[in-house]
């Protein structure tokens, strides 16, 4: 009977150690089923609206209204502005919002000495792919010349690191902060001659940011990520639509790309509008009248 049962140890020992590498594996598979519900590896998404397929739809070609002439711009403008029509609408920005942020662009335009008015126009007016025929249309029925296009790409990304093995328990994708989350936004404002058909000058603006979350928080924090991207992106753009004014004013000056035509004149176009003198002018005019009449 010993004898029995020392012959049975090893036996047990090797039934035991079996038994705990097949419970291993079955928690290994149990526990990666429960990962799974969470693990996508790596993640990329994106959306974007685009300038370039908005007014060369596919099959037609570049043709300016107006080929081998010097564009007429005429001043003081009259500027629509609108986003460029996708089908996605960008990540974490309600249409309000989208509103709001064109309601501060508007207000740099509005600054200019040369602006007349600024219409925001709702991109619901813009077919997909509606070329320069519809952008015409609108800018028709909007009574504008310019048109201020502003377009979007945004992707985010989100990448496993290695605290994502800790998923395998359930209260480790409430707890840990395995998702590494990446925005990457890019905005870009071009102001189009809508007549002849000519690119008068852009602004772009980007934005990157990134922040960790745990498993069951990655969808709340790549909408956070991406609202606050792209109203960092615009403001950024915002920014730089200022300096490509100026420097859309120095490059007429200087080279002569496109005609400033005074809307109501007909005649070149000056910072005093119409035409007429301008307030420097004017003061040296008065001088002389002054000195004039006093040395009458």
């Amino acid at each position: 009977m010993e004898l029995k049962t020392w012959m049975m140890r090893p036996l047990a020992g090797t039934v035991r150690r079996r038994s705990g590498w097949l419970f291993a594996v079955a928690l290994m598979l149990l526990l990666g089923g429960c990962a799974s519900l969470f693990d996508g590896g790596t993640q990329r998404r994106g959306v974007s609206s685009s300038v370039v397929d908005y007014l060369y739809p596919p099959g037609q070609k570049f043709e300016p209204a107006s080929e081998g002439a010097i564009p007429q711009v005429r001043l003081p403008a009259r500027v629509g502005l609108v986003f460029v029509p996708s089908h996605n609408d960008p990540v974490g920005v309600s249409a309000a919002e989208q509103a709001a942020l064109l309601e501060k662009v508007r207000e740099t335009f509005r600054a200019q000495p040369f602006i007349e008015r600024i219409e925001v126009i709702p991109n619901g007016y813009l077919r997909p792919r509606g070329g320069f025929d519809n952008l015409e249309q609108v800018a028709r029925m909007y009574g504008v010349d310019l048109v201020a296009l502003v377009s979007y790409d945004q992707i985010i990304r989100t990448d496993q690191n290695a605290a994502s093995l800790l998923y395998w328990t359930l209260v480790g994708a409430y707890t840990i902060h395995g998702n590494s989350n990446q925005v990457n936004t890019f905005v870009d404002t071009s102001v189009f001659d809508v007549a002849s058909r000519t690119l008068l000058f852009r602004a772009p603006g980007t934005d990157q940011r990134d922040a960790g979350s745990t498993a069951v928080r990655v969808d709340e924090i790549q909408v956070r990520l991406a609202g606050e991207g792209f109203a960092a992106a615009m403001a950024g753009m915002t920014a730089n639509l200022d300096k490509a004014i100026v420097d859309f004013s120095t490059r007429v000056r200087e080279e002569g790309q496109v005609k400033l035509v005074d809307r109501r004149s007909g005649g070149e176009w000056r910072r005093g509008g119409g035409g007429s003198t301008q307030w420097w002018e004017l003061a040296l005019l008065l001088g002389a009248a002054g000195l004039l009449l006093r040395r009458r």
